[in-house]
């Protein structure tokens, strides 16, 4: 549930307490454990799961009162929570939102997987054969594997599942796992009992270790999309959480787990605490999980014919999954928000329609300024729309709020910001010659600002923040990356928002920077502009030089000159802004099941190799080659100072039969390098295209 404000006129700004979370605590954290064993035992009453499934379905149910009666002095389930379906026995329940779990046995995804039969079967990429579990000998309502998987296997197909469901995703024309944090899960999602036989290695030997897992039968994309509001994955309930660590709290009792009676108590409480504290480290976990916090879900708990459970659980039929209200792409979405908001300041007597239509994106200035140029025109134009969606009165506040139907100011977060923030994206690209991803200005704001009611100088132009930036106003910097400078290396590609959903992306891409992008949040691009204030202000009055001119912007050196002959592209930016290191947690050991780990899969080696490769090429050999052009600058600059030849025809002998041999080594390996690309790109190698004339310079050189 999602509480809207209400009308402007019942209250200002003030009435509301910056730390309050503005709705009810939607987590029910973890139940008294009496009452969760008294629905564990009216469960096993009614099914013939083993026990230790049982108390494992039980660990995700808040509030099990409500699902039994008391009969004859013994708690059973009440009749509307079990019941009969298509000769499959359905539990009914709400369950905590992180319960349940996308499965490689989806029927959508299976044919990605290789068959048994194939000549060329990849062993990782078969799917163990299921099976019906066991109890005392007897057939029950769980799903198994016919033998134990390996450890490293497993953390493959689970990696294919991913990819599978990923491109199944895509397929909907919008991100599900946004959709679901907006508008929380309206269709139910269908789940079967799952223990997991695990080989893995120990110190002594090796152990089957069994993990009790509600696999989806329907719903897993919707399944793996709420894993992901509570920063989880399929990856997590299989191989182990440490559950005080995942919400950034660090403690030596922390131990990682995947049997749920132990993490998800801890998480459920944890996840309580985190939303009504706004300094929890937890706390943006659980605001963007709210609309999830519980979720109502069917488990499969019997069956008519035990024997042909393993086939019989797949025979639901699935259901259509569901579209948001209006299948708009991010940007889309984003402009016409803003320009409803803009319609409305027509209405209100605020704008009048010609300036609006600008605004808009619809019609050209109605007051252009004489003598003014592009860049201070469209600075005119941006500082407008910033003005108006950060506005300095509180009725122009109430405004937008109740336009865009947002909570009070105090009820604000993150994804309120971001949203203000991507609607003035969208639009500002209008007047640009380039329309970006508006994503790029995600995360840039503090998630209080519409709280603190923040504002931007209307009157302040991009040349006034520039010279006080250039007189060491760290704030005015900080105000220009914001409002001005992410757009202005957006415009020419230089940066670009990650890809998000696919309706997030621009159409517009360049090809050579793609191959050559290191992926990056705007926060580190704006870390790293920050760190060298003096050259990020020669590469905005480069960028601005550049629009006033239609040319292409040139690189600036530490001190923000202009380097002649030149490009700034993206791959030149991240070399010189690069990115600040990692912050990482160490890992504090403690006692617990002890869960191994999964070697790297091959999609994971194959991504750092292809990195790997990329980096070779687009900074190893282009500056190796640069190296060589700049030294031989030097050398002939040291030439001409001593009125001398820099590589006379005296030369020993020796000297110029190695430059020789190694130019000529290089140019083999300039073409050879052709033909490793085309069978990079479509297969068919043979060992000796991989073979480098320069490594076996080297060595000769070494031999010598």
């Amino acid at each position: 549930m999602t509480i809207t404000a209400p009308s402007s006129s019942d209250f200002d700004d003030e009435d509301f307490t910056p730390s309050s979370t503005g709705r009810a605590n939607p987590y029910p954290g973890a139940d008294r454990k009496e009452w969760t064993d008294r629905f564990a035992e009216a469960l096993e009453a009614d099914t013939s799961l083993p026990r230790s499934l049982i108390d494992a379905i039980a660990a995700y149910v808040p509030q099990p009162k409500q699902y039994v009666h008391r009969q004859d002095g013994v708690y059973r389930l009440k009749p509307q929570t079990l019941q009969e379906d298509g000769g499959l026995k359905i539990l009914s329940v709400r369950a905590h939102g992180f319960a349940g779990s996308p499965g490689e046995y989806n029927e959508r995804i299976r044919g990605d997987f290789h068959s048994p039969l194939r000549p060329d079967a990849r062993p990782d990429y078969v799917l163990p054969a299921l099976t019906t579990g066991r109890t005392a000998g007897r057939p029950a309502p769980f799903l198994t594997t016919t033998d134990p998987v390996d450890l490293n296997r497993q953390a493959c197909l689970l990696d294919l599942m991913d990819e599978s469901l990923n491109a199944a995703d895509g397929d909907r024309g919008y991100r599900l796992v946004e959709d679901i944090e907006i508008y929380g899960q309206k269709e139910v999602t269908l789940h079967a009992p799952f223990v997991r036989q695990i080989n893995e290695q120990t110190d002594t030997g090796s152990r089957i270790r069994a993990v009790p897992d509600l696999t989806a039968i329907k719903g897993a994309n919707r399944s793996r999309a709420r894993l992901a509001l509570f920063g989880l994955s399929v990856r997590d309930i299989v191989f182990g959480l440490r559950p005080y660590a995942h919400m950034g709290i660090s403690r030596k009792d922390d131990p990682r787990s995947a049997d749920p009676t132990y993490w998800v108590p801890i998480l459920a409480n944890l996840l309580q605490d985190a939303f009504d504290d706004p300094d929890h480290p937890g706390h943006t976990i659980a605001m963007r999980a709210q609309n999830v916090a519980t979720v109502p879900i069917q488990i499969i708990v019997g069956a008519t014919n035990l024997e042909g459970f393993h086939n019989s659980v797949f025979d639901p039929n699935r259901v259509d999954h569901r579209r948001p209200p209006l299948d708009y792409k991010l940007a889309e979405k984003a402009a016409s928000d803003l320009r409803a908001i803009l319609r409305e300041a027509v209405n209100y007597g605020e704008l009048e329609e010609p300036e609006r239509a600008w605004l808009a994106g619809e019609a050209p200035d109605p007051a252009p300024e004489p003598g003014e140029d592009l860049v201070d025109a469209r600075d005119r134009r941006d500082r407008k729309l910033f003005d108006i969606v950060f506005p300095d009165s509180k009725e122009r506040r109430r405004l937008i709020r109740r336009v865009l139907g947002e909570p009070a100011p105090s009820q604000t977060g993150r994804r309120h910001v971001d949203n203000r923030m991507r609607m003035i994206s969208a639009v500002v690209s209008d007047g640009y010659g380039h329309r970006w991803n508006p994503r790029v200005l995600d995360g840039l704001l503090p998630t209080s600002s519409i709280k603190d009611a923040t504002t931007y100088a209307p009157d302040v132009t991009w040349a006034d923040l520039l010279a006080s930036a250039s007189r060491g106003d760290e704030k005015a910097l900080e105000t220009f990356i914001v409002t001005r400078g992410m757009h202005w290396l957006a415009e020419h590609k230089i940066v670009e928002a990650d890809r998000g959903s696919v309706g997030a992306q621009t159409h517009e891409l360049d090809d050579e920077a793609e191959t050559r992008r290191i992926r990056r949040t705007m926060n580190s691009v704006r870390s790293a502009l920050k760190v060298q204030p003096k050259r990020t202000i020669g590469l905005m009055r480069e960028l601005a030089h550049a629009a006033n001119t239609r040319g292409e912007p040139r690189q600036v050196d530490v001190d923000g000159q202009p380097l002649d002959g030149t490009r700034a592209s993206r791959a030149w930016f991240d070399e010189a802004f690069p990115k600040g290191p990692a912050r990482r947690r160490t890992p504090r050991p403690g006692p617990s099941d002890d869960p191994g780990q999964p070697e790297p899969t091959p999609q994971q080696k194959l991504l750092a190799a292809r990195g790997t490769f990329e980096t070779a090429v687009t900074h190893g050999l282009v500056k190796a080659f640069a190296d060589v052009f700049s030294t031989a600058k030097e050398l002939d600059d040291a030439a001409t100072e001593a009125d001398a030849v820099a590589l006379p025809d005296n030369l020993t002998e020796t000297v110029t039969k190695v430059l020789g041999d190694a130019l000529a080594a290089a140019r083999k390996d300039l073409l050879g390098l052709g033909t490793v690309l085309q069978v990079l790109q479509h297969g068919g190698s043979d060992p000796a295209y991989f073979v480098s004339e320069c490594a076996v310079f080297f060595d000769e050189e070494a031999d010598r």
